[in-house]
């Protein structure tokens, strides 16, 4: 059985609305503190600690029933569990925060967060920010990306001292990044700086250590550090999904594919309902070659929730590899309308349009993604334009596009035999891979 980790008398933790402080033995629910009574307040912290694995009813009993104690354990804790549900606002039917393993124990299902400094009261006005900033964030659609800019940033403005919202604007301006709303010369070093304001308010503040770990992959090209900024997240907050997300990423564009592989995982179980991260582990899985399991996992995200572009985008590209081309097209097509046909999106369709003999379709999109580098050489490499391709790619290393990161991705793997392609390579410390 997997040993349980001690809950730390000091931890400090958010999930949904809700903030907990298990030494203090203090709920709050968006900076208001709730009443709970000690047993209750001491199982939730248990879970929390533990989400996204099983605790079971004799961890339960272990680690907060004394040995000699006379009592009517199962009652005592189905009462225990029924008081948390109400206080949550919780449905043992449909949970969102403790699902019930009947004849089991119990699991913490909401993504958790953890907090090294004291609970900080903030207005509802800031914390309304917050919520609705990670809702954008966490949707991945170039409007949710600038929404969730403008939200961080009122947070920001009405609470200067507020280590989240600084953490969340540098995510947020990451994103921008890579999606191409932005300059990469505008869009990272905003990110450093959010994320340098707030680790000087909160240095243990695992988001800001992330948005760090993505300036330093995606805008510096420097895996060492980028690593370490991913690994300081991990120690500081383990249930942080997003540290675990963006390093399975730094893990597989430097062929570490089992790594990588383990790294997705642990994100799935700090955030198993999450899209992004879901949809993730078909790109983990489309960089190790292995198509039909990228194949399966983009299906699986697509269950998850079918109103967003990743799952797509991921599905179509893995059906590319594969040479279905007419799923890879529909799947394409499908991201590029969610996606607000955006260059990340448009670009892979121009390849699949062009593999499967619809040249004029591919040469159409081409002549819309005008000063986008990056997604031009894509649709050069589906067209069969080596030197147009090389050309777009040594002008992205220029413009330093952070997307340059998938030089070795399956799709630009295709230039292997070429020496402008394998210098680029270098110039970046990529190991070279097959397209296959």
């Amino acid at each position: 059985m997997r040993a349980m980790r001690a809950t730390q008398p000091t931890s400090r933790y958010t999930f949904g609305d809700f903030q907990l402080d298990c030494r203090a033995r203090e709920l709050r629910k968006r900076g208001k503190k709730l009443r709970i009574q000690r047993q209750p307040c001491d199982v939730l912290s248990l879970l929390v600690a533990e989400a996204g694995n099983v605790v079971t009813r004799g961890d339960l009993r272990a680690a907060l029933w004394e040995k000699d104690t006379h009592v009517d354990f199962d009652r005592g804790i189905n009462k225990t569990i029924n008081r948390l549900r109400l206080l949550l606002g919780d449905r043992a039917g449909r949970p969102r925060f403790i699902e019930t393993l009947p004849g089991t124990g119990y699991r913490f299902l909401a993504p958790v967060g953890r907090m090294s400094t004291p609970l900080r009261v903030v207005t509802s006005d800031v914390r309304d920010a917050l919520i609705k900033a990670k809702h954008f964030w966490n949707k991945r659609t170039p409007v949710d990306a600038m929404r969730s800019v403008e939200y961080f940033g009122r947070a920001v403005a009405m609470d200067p001292e507020c280590a989240d919202a600084w953490a969340g604007l540098a995510e947020a301006y990451v994103m921008t990044g890579v999606l191409g709303l932005h300059p990469p010369q505008h869009a990272f070093p905003a990110a450093k700086a959010a994320a340098e304001k707030a680790l000087a308010l909160d240095d243990e503040a695992a988001e800001a250590h992330t948005a760090l770990g993505d300036v330093h992959k995606l805008y510096e090209w420097d895996w060492q550090h980028a690593e370490g900024a991913y690994r300081r997240a991990i120690a500081v907050d383990p249930q942080y999904a997003g540290a675990h997300h963006w390093y399975a990423q730094l893990l597989a564009v430097l062929s570490r594919d089992e790594e990588a592989q383990r790294e997705i995982g642990e994100a799935r179980r700090c955030a198993p309902v999450s899209v992004p991260v879901t949809a993730f582990v078909s790109y983990v899985w489309l960089e190790a070659r292995d198509y039909r399991r990228a194949i399966d996992a983009a299906r699986e995200a697509l269950e998850v929730d079918s109103g967003v572009p990743l799952p797509y985008f991921f599905l179509g590209r893995a059906c590319a590899k594969r040479g279905d081309y007419r799923k890879a097209i529909t799947a394409l097509t499908q991201a590029a309308r969610l996606g607000r046909h955006l260059a990340l999106f448009e670009s892979s369709l121009a390849y699949a349009y062009a593999r499967a003999g619809q040249r004029a379709k591919a040469q159409r999109i081409v002549e819309r993604l005008d000063g986008a580098p990056i997604d031009l050489a894509l649709a050069w490499v589906g067209l069969g334009e080596t030197t147009a391709a090389l050309n777009a790619l040594e002008h992205a290393f220029a413009a330093r596009s952070p997307r340059m990161i998938n030089l070795n991705d399956p799709f630009f793997s295709e230039l292997a035999g070429e020496p402008r392609y394998q210098r680029l390579l270098a110039m970046l410390a990529l190991p070279a891979r097959s397209s296959d």
